[in-house]
Formats: C-alpha cells, sequence, structure tokens
C-alpha cells in the first residue's frame, strides 16, 4: 500500500517544488541504465517527428544493435563522452548524454562538448531537472578542460531553443540541408 501511495503522490504532484521532497538524484549512467535509457530516447525521437522538428529520425533507433551499442559506449567510455540520469524514486525520469568532439581544422578551439542527447519525461518536465542535468554536464566539461558546449536543435523548436538559451548558450551555427532527387 505505502508503494501504490508514493507512486500515486510521484504522479499527481502540483507544485514545482514537490519533486524535491521525494527521493531523487542525478547520477552517472550505468549499463543497467540502458533500457530505460533506449525507452526514453524512443520518447525524444517520437516527440521530434509527431512535432515535425525532424524528418530524418528513427524512432526505433535506440532499440537498434547500433542505438543500444552507441548508448553502451557513451555511458563507459568516461574518457571522450558522459551519461546521467535523474532518478526519482529510483525511477529514471530524464537523462543527458554527451561527447567530446572535435572541430574543423581552422578553428581556435579545436576540441568541444557535444550535448547529444537529452530528455526529460513529459510529466517532470517543468521542475528543473533538465537545469539539473545540464549543470552536471557543465561540471563534467570543466573537468575534461574544454571550454565550449554545442548541441543541434530544430530551429522548429521554440521550446528548446528557450531551454538552451536560459542555460547560457547561444544560436551559432545553422545547417543547411535539401534534398536531391
Amino acid at each position: 500500500m505505502e508503494l501504490k501511495k508514493r507512486k500515486n503522490m510521484i504522479n499527481n504532484f502540483d507544485d514545482k517544488n514537490d519533486i524535491f521532497k521525494i527521493s531523487s538524484e542525478i547520477r552517472e549512467a550505468t549499463l543497467d541504465d540502458v533500457a530505460d535509457i533506449q525507452a526514453l530516447t524512443k520518447k525524444l525521437f517520437v516527440h521530434e517527428i509527431s512535432e515535425g522538428y525532424s524528418d530524418n529520425l528513427d524512432s526505433n533507433w535506440s532499440f537498434s544493435e547500433e542505438g543500444k551499442k552507441e548508448i553502451q559506449e557513451r555511458i563507459t567510455s568516461k574518457k571522450s563522452s558522459c551519461g546521467f540520469v535523474f532518478m526519482i524514486d529510483n525511477q529514471i525520469v530524464g537523462y543527458l548524454i554527451g561527447r567530446i568532439l572535435e572541430e574543423e581544422t581552422g578553428r581556435a578551439e579545436l576540441k568541444y562538448a557535444d550535448l547529444e542527447y537529452m530528455f526529460v519525461d513529459d510529466k517532470y518536465r517543468g521542475r528543473s531537472i533538465g537545469e539539473k542535468l545540464v549543470k552536471k554536464f557543465k561540471n563534467w566539461v570543466k573537468s575534461k578542460g574544454l571550454k565550449i558546449i554545442k548541441t543541434n536543435v530544430s530551429y522548429k523548436n521554440k521550446g528548446a531553443i528557450s531551454f538552451y538559451t536560459k542555460m547560457g548558450l547561444i544560436p551559432a551555427d545553422v545547417t543547411m540541408k535539401m534534398t536531391v532527387e
């Protein structure tokens, strides 16, 4: 009965700060988290597709062998990538995966941190979880001696642009594409 009451409390809290009255933590992702990260990545991709932000995503990618392997590599290769999960009562409700990449030649800063994937389950948005994940990522970036964080966002995704701007990222490069027929 107590567990059922706690689950109802998690699913029905109204106050933004109620989340912190519940057992919550951010920690490094482990291989035990891969299935939850795969499920959240699928939700991310389905959201991106359904909102018209991308026409080039495979919503099942995270459950493919390639997707699973990439997620596993990102969270185990501590030297060049990282993964963090946000937990509420031992349930993963958000995650962030980042990595170190190198710029094309001719740039002042050759290496940078790529905030590759981040998603917070809809039920838990607006409660500073994304901010806490980005802050944890920024600390990881600093520990690697890097100065630049980049992420790709669809120009149509005004919510994500607003969020990342609030986190201190600014619009930089624009990627242009066309379909050749």
